[in-house]
């Protein structure tokens, strides 16, 4: 098992906690609808008790440009459609 979790640049409240061993996805949200900072806090301090996981998991701010951004459909405002759309109506 090898964490990390990943930031998204674009919108800083967006995390996923990720093991890159198997490149499983093993929680991802964002502050204003998961509180994903505690739920991640939790598994891992859960992790921790159990003797399970006890290495220290770094935090990696990506941007579209990286490999795992897609992957974790981290939300980018540029692709939003309807912000687009909005965009161009209001000009």
């Amino acid at each position: 098992m090898n964490l990390i979790i990943y930031v998204n640049k674009h919108y800083e409240e967006e995390q996923a906690l990720v093991d890159l061993d198997n490149k499983s996805i093993l929680l991802k949200g964002d502050y204003y609808h998961d509180k994903i900072g505690n739920l991640i806090e939790g598994y891992l301090s859960a992790l921790r008790d159990f003797d399970i996981y006890n290495k220290d998991v770094t935090h990696e701010e990506i941007d579209c440009n990286h490999q795992m951004y897609n992957t974790l459909e981290f939300y980018n405002e540029e692709d939003d459609e309807w912000n687009n759309s909005f965009n161009e109506y209001s000009r």
